[in-house]
């Protein structure tokens, strides 16, 4: 009887280039990283075969577990339950999704880059650099095209570094204390 009331998710932490850029393995922002799948199965509670689209971050499966596992969700936590979007509910996709990754080997050599992706675009930083990386994933689906430099993308690139920085910054003070008991 342990299936009739089970949940199982399959996830992956990250995609893989396989070749895709020229690059193998996890070290850049393209989808092919960033843009991984979560399979849930559960026989009555989720409908089966359904494909809900919107963009989460995957954190925001802690709050979902928790809440699946009967388990307080603490208020410290930046994720937020996809439980609604499992179970055909009203969800609110997020606007704005970011990443972070130390040390990337195939592209500069730089200790962190960062990256915030909204429907239409993505924005990656690399910590140091006067460039980026700026792709309209609606024209270019493929990220050839790197749009940091075009000055007809110049409003959406500071607007995406804006963000960044503010997510950045908020995500810092809001975690601060969350390992104190620890320290």
């Amino acid at each position: 009887g342990y299936l009739e009331n089970a949940v199982v998710l399959f996830f992956s932490d990250h995609g893989d280039c396989m070749g895709d850029h020229g690059l193998i393995q996890k070290w850049s922002m393209y989808e092919a990283i960033t843009k991984t799948p979560v399979i849930a199965w559960s026989p009555g509670r989720f409908k089966a075969g359904a494909t809900i689209e919107g963009l989460c971050q995957l954190f925001d499966l802690a709050p979902t577990i928790l809440e699946l596992a009967g388990c307080a969700v603490p208020e410290s936590f930046e994720a937020r339950t996809l439980l609604p979007a499992l179970e055909g509910k009203d969800w609110q996709t997020r606007i704005h999704v970011f990443c972070e990754q130390a040390v990337d080997v195939n592209l500069n050599g730089t200790e962190v880059i960062t990256m915030v992706r909204i429907a239409r675009h993505k924005l990656v930083h690399f910590k140091g650099a006067e460039y980026g990386q700026l792709f309209d994933l609606e024209g270019d689906p493929g990220e050839v095209s790197n749009l940091w430099d075009d000055p007809a993308e110049r409003a959406s690139r500071e607007e995406l570094l804006a963000v960044l920085r503010d997510w950045l910054i908020e995500s810092n003070y809001r975690t601060r204390d969350w390992m104190a008991d620890w320290r």
